[in-house]
C-alpha cells in the first residue's frame, strides 16, 4: 500500500527540528523569570509581558516606531515596485529579461554590503549631499545618516525587488486586450488602467505588500547600520536585551510580541486577499 504522506516526513522533521522546537522554547522562555546575574529562573511569570506592555517606552518608542516605519517603507516599496513591474511588463521581451536581471541583481549581493554602500551614498561627503549642495538646495551637507529617513530608505531598497517580482507575475497574466477593450468604448488610458488593470493586479499588490512588511518589520541589519543606535527597532532591542543586558526571558518576550504583530498582519493579508479574489472579475 502506497503512503504518499511518508514523502513529506523528512521535510516535516527538518522544519520541526530547526524552526518549531526553537520557537516553542522561545515561547516558554518568555514566561520565565531572570535574576540580576542573568540566570534564568524556572518559574512561570507574566512579568516580562507586563513590563513591555506597561512601559510607554516599549509601546510608543519601540513597538509603534517599528510598525510605523515598516508601514511607511512598505508603502514606498509598493509604489516603486508597482511602477517598476508595470514598466517591465510593458517593455519588449528582450528588454524584460535585462530589466528583471537588474531587479534581481541586488539580491545577489550581501545585505551588509548593500547597506554599507548606502551609508556611503547618504554620508556627508556622499553623492546625495554633493548633489544637494551643487544645485543650491542646501549650503552645507545634511545629516542624512542615523535618522528614521535613512532607515526607511534602507528598508525600501531591501524590499523593492520582492515587490517587483510579486506584482510582475500578476501583471503579466492580465490580457492587454481587456485594457484595449476599455479604451475602445471610450475610456481614457488612465481610467482604463484604474478600472481594469489596477483591480486585476490587486492580489499581486497585496502579496508584495505583506512580503515587504514582513521583511521590514523584522529588519535587523538596516536599523543597526543606518540607524546607528539612534533608531530603535524591536529586533535590535531583542538582540541587545539578550546579549548586552543578558536578560534572555525578556528578549524572548520581545521576540514573541514581534511575532504576534507579524502574524496579525498575515491574518489581515489573508482576509484582504480573499476579499480581492471575490471582487476580481473573471478573465
Amino acid at each position: 500500500m502506497k503512503r504518499p504522506g511518508i514523502l513529506f516526513l523528512p521535510a516535516i522533521t527538518i522544519l520541526a527540528a530547526f524552526f518549531n522546537l526553537p520557537l516553542i522554547w522561545v515561547f516558554v522562555l518568555s514566561f520565565m523569570g531572570s535574576d540580576p546575574t542573568g540566570e534564568v529562573a524556572n518559574e512561570f511569570t507574566l512579568a516580562n509581558y507586563a513590563r513591555f506592555l506597561g512601559d510607554s517606552y516599549y509601546l510608543n518608542d519601540l513597538l509603534w516606531r517599528t510598525i510605523r516605519m515598516a508601514a511607511i517603507a512598505t508603502a514606498f516599496s509598493v509604489v516603486i515596485g508597482y511602477i517598476g513591474a508595470f514598466l517591465i511588463v510593458r517593455s519588449k521581451p528582450r528588454v524584460q529579461t535585462w530589466l528583471i536581471l537588474l531587479v534581481m541583481l541586488p539580491l545577489w549581493v550581501n545585505l551588509v554590503v548593500r547597506t554599507l554602500s548606502l551609508m556611503v551614498v547618504l554620508g556627508r561627503t556622499g553623492p546625495v549631499n554633493q548633489f544637494l549642495v551643487a544645485i543650491g538646495i542646501t549650503d552645507r551637507p545634511l545629516a542624512l545618516l542615523y535618522t528614521e529617513t535613512s532607515v526607511v530608505i534602507g528598508m525600501v531598497q531591501v524590499a523593492v525587488p520582492f515587490v517587483v517580482m510579486s506584482i510582475y507575475g500578476v501583471l503579466q497574466s492580465i490580457p492587454r486586450q481587456l485594457e484595449h477593450a476599455a479604451m475602445t468604448v471610450g475610456a481614457p488610458p488612465v481610467q482604463a488602467f484604474r478600472r481594469v488593470t489596477l483591480p486585476l493586479s490587486m492580489p499581486g499588490i497585496l502579496a508584495g505588500s505583506v512580503l515587504a512588511f514582513g521583511i521590514n518589520v523584522e529588519s535587523f541589519v538596516v536599523p543597526i547600520l543606518l540607524g546607528g543606535g539612534r533608531v530603535r527597532f524591536m529586533s535590535v532591542a531583542a538582540y541587545e536585551t539578550a546579549t548586552v543586558s543578558n536578560n534572555l526571558p525578556f528578549a524572548a518576550a520581545i521576540g514573541m510580541i514581534l511575532l504576534v504583530v507579524t502574524m496579525v498582519m498575515l491574518a489581515a493579508y489573508q482576509w484582504a486577499i480573499h476579499s480581492a479574489s471575490r471582487q476580481r472579475p473573471a478573465l
